[in-house]
């Protein structure tokens, strides 16, 4: 069974660290991510997960607030900056790998004075030299791609099928590809035909709905199937919503365990 993790960022932006695992763990989710791990209370929110019995899932490498992962990081496409970027996912690694499965990985804009297959390079090159501390912290980087078209303007890396070009070039197993649904949707749709083509490289997955970006059952995708081919592939880690409420937050949460559970009747 997959596991259903928050994401503090969508779910609950104004809670306290301890508030939002609370909250989180009280509508029955397995887990909570938090990018931002630099400005967070880490301590409180490790101390709240610990006392309600669930886990911090994920981070962002380089450790700063905000969706899409770290605006300040390095350009993870840029060669230039690639000692940098190495970097700033090892500190994030050496720092929280501890207490994390996930550290994701955004890899920044598209370069236009580049060739596309020079900034394809430059991503490998960062994510094979990074690996290592990631093996080290026994943690997974999950590689994201985003929309361009609506969130991300600009955005490198788009597509789910570019991101599994990345994951077979770096070719380590502590790299994988994060499969968020709702930029596949927006970008490519085909969402269940792709979950089973890439089944093999995703470590990780995020889910809102589309268009808007709420939560499960408010657009156009059928969460029921969705989530039913996700159990199908054998998918053993953790789902994450990453939607921003427009009903109940715990409600939403609530319902999206729920469509977990069902997989599984």
């Amino acid at each position: 069974m997959f596991d259903i993790h928050a994401t503090k960022w969508a779910t609950y932006p104004d809670a306290s660290e301890r508030e939002f695992v609370e909250r989180v763990a009280a509508a029955g989710a397995d887990g909570v991510g938090l990018l931002g791990w630099r400005d967070a209370d880490v301590d409180a929110l490790l101390a709240a997960c610990d006392e309600h019995g669930i886990e911090w899932t994920s981070t962002a490498a380089g450790g700063a607030a905000g969706n899409g992962g770290d605006a300040d990081a390095p350009s993870v496409t840029d060669p230039e900056c690639h000692d940098d970027a190495v970097a700033a996912i090892e500190e994030t690694c050496e720092t929280v790998g501890e207490y994390v499965d996930r550290v994701i990985v955004t890899v920044g804009p598209d370069r236009q004075a580049l060739e596309r297959a020079t900034q394809t390079t430059a991503i490998v090159s960062v994510l094979r030299a990074a690996a290592p501390a990631a093996a080290a912290a026994d943690v997974t980087l999950v590689v994201e791609p985003l929309n361009a078209r609506v969130d991300h303007p600009g955005y490198f890396l788009r597509t789910v099928d570019h991101g599994v070009e990345v994951v077979e070039a770096v070719d380590h197993p502590n790299v994988a590809l994060l499969f968020d649904v709702y930029h596949q949707q927006v970008t490519e749709g085909d969402l269940i035909s792709r979950i089973e083509t890439v089944a093999e490289y995703v470590g990780m997955y995020h889910v809102a709905d589309v268009p808007g970006r709420h939560e499960l059952g408010t657009g156009e995708v059928n969460w029921a199937n969705v989530f039913a081919a996700v159990a199908d592939t054998g998918y053993e880690g953790s789902v994450g919503l990453e939607y921003v409420p427009q009903a109940d937050t715990g409600e939403t949460i609530e319902h999206a365990v729920s469509l977990r559970d069902d997989c599984y009747e």
